[in-house]
């Protein structure tokens, strides 16, 4: 990992950096230690602080010392298209998302992805993996973890039964193909780490 690493509290972020970030945009803590890292990261976790820059020559070894500091979880989704071009989204817990889940110990990232849509939205047959896209990486509190979720994304394509049918016991209440003209309407409703998704998307096209 050579470039700046984010990873979401909600809408706030940490920003793992080897570069020195600009004044005035943060607070800014020097990694030095894993027991420093740990208070600062909790200390973020319950400011209203928007930002948290963390410095270290090594990105790679920073994002394991910050790891460390949580229950770690890989996880993988995928972002879908009809051959319209329509794009497969779930409304979830009220906000737009992209199908993903927790890998299945034995699995790959991208047989997780590859059943997690299937399974997330009922799909008949599965899709076709078709590029690795982006990684995302969020936290949050469950059972009394603070838990940092790894989300590999990949994109596919689907050219089977399009009849969809929401996963109701994973709090999915919709799964709908999208028309790429009404993405930014959706964009308005939805987590910071999904529109990050798309922002590579976009920037690959």
């Amino acid at each position: 990992m050579d470039h700046d690493i984010k990873i979401f509290f909600d809408a706030r972020v940490v920003v793992l950096t080897g570069k020195k970030p600009a004044a005035d945009d943060g607070r800014v803590h020097v990694f030095e230690n894993k027991k420093a890292l740990a208070k600062e990261l909790e200390h973020f976790d319950h400011s209203d602080n928007e930002r948290l820059w963390i410095t270290h020559p090594n990105v790679d070894e920073l994002f394991e010392h910050v790891a460390g500091c949580f229950k770690y979880i890989e996880a993988a989704g995928g972002l879908v298209t009809l051959p319209d071009g329509r794009i497969l989204m779930i409304r979830r817990l009220g906000k737009w998302d992209l199908p993903k889940g927790k890998s299945e110990k034995g699995e790959t990232l991208q047989e997780t992805a590859v059943r997690e849509v299937m399974e997330e939205c009922g799909l008949a047959t599965p899709p076709v993996i078709t590029g690795e896209l982006f990684n995302t990486f969020h936290t949050y509190h469950r059972n009394g973890n603070h838990i940092l979720k790894h989300t590999a994304w990949f994109t596919m394509f689907y050219d089977g039964d399009p009849a969809l049918h929401p996963q109701f016991d994973e709090d999915i209440t919709e799964a709908v193909w999208m028309p790429e003209d009404q993405l930014d309407i959706v964009l308005q409703n939805t987590y910071k780490s999904i529109k990050q998704v798309f922002g590579k998307l976009r920037i690959e096209n």
